[in-house]
């Protein structure tokens, strides 16, 4: 669930005609790609860019969404990737942000101080909780009789490299006898 309750009193600060036309409403959001996102690998960063679509509905009290307007948002991530306990490790940052009025059933409004505040959530909400899952890690798949020792991976333009040195783990087994 978002800490953020969205109504059209408080987006009225953003677009002024808001709350005139829809009062003390509660608000729907619908965020959806437009696009596939792009990953790229660079010399030590990985780069994700994703297109995406935001519709806002205002909620009438018999619970039929009236839509209000149509952003459109472009984001760019960046990060770094390890390996440290036999997992794959990561954290990341916004590059950038930026929204643009798609179209729009209130008329148009400035974007700039929603931008601002937008890359202000994601920045001290959205990307501490994308950064602890991130440094959560992931296992990396297990060889039966090898352990990876000292794996390093490395970033490098269009692919990564993943290079370790080996244990082979002893089983029980006898292989002289039948």
């Amino acid at each position: 669930k978002s800490p953020v309750h969205l109504n059209t009193t408080s987006m009225g600060m953003f677009i002024p005609q808001l709350p005139k036309l829809y009062p003390d409403m509660l608000m729907n959001l619908q965020v959806y790609a437009t696009e596939a996102p792009m990953l790229s690998l660079q010399m030590d960063v990985v780069e994700v860019g994703a297109q995406l679509g935001a519709k806002a509905f205002a909620i009438e009290p018999n619970g039929t969404q009236v839509p209000l307007f149509t952003l459109s948002v472009e984001t760019r991530l960046s990060g770094k990737m390890w390996i440290v306990d036999e997992k794959l490790k990561a954290n990341a940052m916004l590059d950038n942000i930026t929204l643009t009025l798609a179209s729009s059933e209130v008329g148009t409004f400035k974007m700039d101080a929603l931008e601002n505040v937008v890359k202000m959530g994601i920045n001290l909400m959205g990307l501490p909780k994308l950064n602890a899952l991130l440094g959560d890690g992931i296992f990396l798949p297990q060889m039966k009789q090898a352990q990876l020792v000292n794996p390093v991976l490395k970033l490098e333009k269009g692919f990564l490299v993943v290079s370790s040195d080996t244990k082979i783990v002893q089983t029980n087994r006898n292989f002289n006898t039948l």
